[in-house]
């Protein structure tokens, strides 16, 4: 079953939104960018149609809890980043998210300031992705086998920023494909391979028959085969 309901949009949000909407829009899909101060989800829907998820990243904390809280609210399935949110305010702002997306670092961060243990912040969101640096990415979640999607290969580091943007980007676009979680966090690797191949957080471009090749490259026959029927359509 897809993961979101195919012909919605996906919204992002935060400080991170252009960026991330960058990616997104390399690899074919169109989101709705709201990096300004549009916090009204109701009139977003009005004029663009239904959202399939919202991506809430990190902005100043009033407007990522209007925007959960509208989600909520609306019944629309949102991801969470909570980027520098501590204790009580994070924990308010993550539950009921379908998907919490941060760093090991700022995971470890989020632990340490709320007191909860891994099981208790599942209690709270349905799925946890978490990039752990060139030891890849971990998903955990209810009802689910933990999965360690390995890091991408990636030929040249150059340049760190907008590597997280970029693995989001990758991300969000596979789970609007119907992409199930693993196949989705390979292809928000790949793409941080690309970012960290290149100078600035929104310097790299997409291929899509380079980009099919590198995933088999990194995932196998199976991987590229599937991103080929997204990317390269007949």
């Amino acid at each position: 079953m897809p993961l979101v309901v195919q012909g919605m949009k996906t919204a992002v949000t935060g400080t991170t939104a252009a960026a991330v909407g960058h990616g997104m829009s390399r690899l074919g899909q169109a989101p709705v960018v709201l990096d300004g101060d549009e916090l009204d989800l109701i009139d977003v829907m009005e004029r663009g149609g239904t959202l399939g998820l919202v991506h809430i990243g990190p902005s100043d904390a009033k407007a990522m809890h209007a925007y959960a809280d509208q989600c909520r609210d609306l019944g629309l399935e949102f991801s969470a980043d909570p980027g520098e949110l501590e204790g009580g305010e994070a924990v308010d702002f993550l539950s009921g998210a379908k998907f919490l997306v941060s760093s090991q670092d700022r995971y470890q961060l989020l632990q340490a300031t709320t007191g909860l243990s891994d099981d208790q912040i599942l209690e709270r969101v349905r799925v946890r992705v978490t990039t752990l640096d060139q030891d890849g990415v971990e998903v955990a979640g209810h009802d689910m086998d933990r999965i360690r999607v390995p890091f991408a290969r990636a030929r040249e580091i150059i340049d760190p920023a907008g590597a997280g943007d970029a693995f989001a980007a990758g991300l969000l676009s596979g789970i609007g494909w119907g992409m199930g979680l693993r196949r989705a966090a390979e292809v928000g690797s790949q793409m941080t391979a690309l970012a960290l191949e290149t100078v600035g957080p929104q310097g790299y471009a997409v291929n899509p028959v380079e980009f099919v090749h590198r995933l088999e490259q990194s995932y196998g026959p199976a991987a590229a085969a599937e991103a080929s029927a997204y990317l390269l359509p007949d």
